[in-house]
């Protein structure tokens, strides 16, 4: 089975992918796709698929809306690869300094109106991937997730 991607992406043959997405929410469903036959590659099941897109989305969505204080074009590096059994997703950025892990988690237990606006997302990705850490390194924010395949 041959693989072709746009030309952002590099070679798939290894475990190692490679996408970048400018800060414009255009650019999301693009890079959901190229996760996906990256994953679907590696005989990922329909789970870390899932929970793969739902983070990337969700973290690239937060940084695009608010990670930036200018309207420039920015790029984010979307990094994915498969190391003992494991996904490992990184998202680096050139905006503003934020971690998005160290807020608290969401009250669910308040019926949603009561409810603070935001972190939901969040609250699934913390959930539903095996782990989530954050630093800033040269000027830059790295995220990265992990799920076991």
């Amino acid at each position: 089975m041959e693989l072709s991607f746009d030309s952002n992406v590099r070679d798939l043959r290894v475990d190692d992918f490679l996408f970048k997405i400018r800060n414009d929410f255009e650019d999301l469903p693009a890079a959901a796709s190229a996760a996906t036959q990256f994953l679907t590659a590696h005989n990922a099941s329909s789970e870390v698929i899932f929970a793969a897109n739902l983070a990337i989305e969700e973290l690239a969505t937060n940084t695009i809306k608010y990670g930036y204080s200018d309207k420039a074009q920015h790029e984010i590096t979307l990094r994915l690869w498969i190391a003992q059994g494991t996904l490992q997703i990184e998202l680096c950025d050139d905006g503003n300094e934020f971690d998005p892990f160290s807020h608290p988690e969401p009250n669910l237990r308040l019926p949603s109106q009561e409810r603070q606006i935001g972190g939901l997302g969040l609250h699934l990705v913390r959930n539903m991937l095996d782990t989530c850490s954050y630093i800033r390194r040269e000027g830059r924010n790295v995220v990265r997730v992990s799920k076991k395949l």
